[in-house]
């Protein structure tokens, strides 16, 4: 079993979706704060910080993609 990863921040989840990270499941115990559960990769912490301090790169349409998924996913029963 992989180790998981939980964050409550929309954006950097969609960033690790759009970098291949397997979103697991989300926890919708509370409407106001959600919670995703993802895949933990050994690189999580490193593209992270470069995130954060912008040294990073995306394909934007992979960024949105992934923000459309995410807030799709957020709204529906599917996960």
């Amino acid at each position: 079993m992989k180790k998981q990863f939980i964050n409550s921040d929309f954006y950097t989840t969609a960033f690790l979706i759009a970098k291949g990270y397997k979103l697991i499941r989300m926890d919708k115990s509370n409407p106001h704060r959600f919670r995703f559960i993802l895949e933990d990769e050994k690189d999580r912490a490193k593209l992270l910080e470069d995130f954060f301090n912008s040294k990073t790169k995306i394909e934007p349409r992979k960024f949105v993609s992934a923000v459309k998924e995410l807030k799709s996913l957020m709204y529906s029963d599917a996960i």
